[in-house]
């Protein structure tokens, strides 16, 4: 359809670490992660904006996972709220991701 050649014409696919996120192209007002951190990465919660929110998944693989949602109030301090339990793939780097 025209709407799904719009959405395609204005994406782009980046293979990379995504606990890294997009430095170059931040900061962002939202972040939402698609896979499992053991923690939550720094480098994400540095690329918000001042009331900007990330939303990410933290625990470990087969193990008890929540989704977390985090939002910048200044440049040193941020609040975290637990939502609810989920089970997610894990996050990893690309060497990880290109084994697989």
């Amino acid at each position: 359809s025209s709407c799904d050649q719009q959405i395609l014409s204005c994406s782009s696919i980046l293979q990379s670490d995504g606990r890294l996120g997009l430095t170059q192209q931040g900061p962002f007002d939202a972040i939402h992660v698609g896979c499992a951190a053991d923690r939550v990465p720094d480098s994400l919660l540095n690329q918000l904006t001042i009331g900007g929110k990330l939303v990410i998944p933290v625990g470990p693989q087969g193990g008890d996972q929540y989704l977390y949602l985090i939002e910048r109030i200044n440049e040193t301090k941020w609040t975290q709220n637990q939502l609810c339990g989920v089970r997610y793939v894990p996050l990893t780097d690309r060497e990880k991701q290109l084994r697989s």
